[in-house]
């Protein structure tokens, strides 16, 4: 059976997205870069690189990058801008990367964890980074607030993006953030739907994880101007933290 994630990252999610945009990645990367005490040079991981924006902006500042992504669609738009001899993609499950000991860095950014339905299985992607990186790599997940998502949650919203009409609902299941996204064009009887689902992990739990797949020097932030992290009111949880033990397996 098709997993949610693979039938959303494709074509439609681009534009759904579109606000997302090379721009705003290089903004987020250069932010990311001045405020926190990251490598300056050496070779990084950009786990869940979709259509490859932060993946680029690494690599105009010199790092080796390695973009992985399950999205075929996604991957090949990013193959596509891929003008910098110092960037590979490759098309992995982010439960079953290949990767030991080989990255300075890890980056997974956009809200690119949680995807699964079983706190093993996400688990299992923070072990997996973990492994990915050389002892003393440092690893930045970039990942929503939980409350501030609750209190601030849009149940309904409308937008026209490149003549297509997007209509989005959202609400709050079995400990999931999910949203159902219609996408209508012109030509569609019927709209394109598609279903997003994230685990709503506290920052706890989410410490917790990453302790265990041996992370530690732990920071957390609350939004890209790197803000202390604040339970109620930050807009994003965003973790800093450098891997020094072995973990469990």
């Amino acid at each position: 059976m098709e997993e949610w994630f693979e039938r959303s990252f494709r074509e439609d999610y681009v534009l759904v997205y579109k606000h997302r945009d090379e721009a705003s990645a290089d903004a987020e990367i250069a932010n990311l870069l001045t405020r926190l005490p990251i490598k300056r040079t050496g070779r990084v991981l950009d786990l869940c690189c979709g259509s490859g924006r932060h993946s680029r902006a690494l690599a105009r500042r010199g790092y080796e990058v390695v973009g992985v992504d399950l999205s075929s669609v996604l991957l090949e738009l990013a193959e596509e801008q891929n003008t910098f001899p110092n960037l590979r993609y490759y098309r992995y499950d982010m439960r079953e990367i290949p990767f030991e000991n080989e990255f300075d860095i890890v980056v997974n950014l956009f809200t690119s964890f949680g995807y699964f339905s079983t706190d093993a299985e996400n688990a299992k992607v923070i072990a997996n980074m973990a492994k990915a990186l050389k002892q003393g790599g440092e690893v930045v997940i970039d990942y929503l607030n939980p409350a501030y998502v609750k209190a601030n949650l849009v149940s309904h919203s409308t937008k026209e993006v490149s003549g297509l009409y997007i209509e989005e609902e959202r609400w709050l299941e079995d400990g999931f953030v999910k949203k159902r996204i219609m996408v209508r064009d012109a030509e569609s009887q019927e709209p394109r739907t598609y279903v997003e689902q994230v685990r709503l992990f506290e920052a706890e739990t989410m410490s917790e994880m990453l302790k265990q797949a041996g992370f530690g020097r732990l920071q957390v932030f609350g939004d890209y101007d790197f803000n202390p992290y604040a339970g109620e009111t930050s807009p994003r949880m965003i973790f800093y933290a450098v891997k020094e033990g072995l973990g469990q397996s």
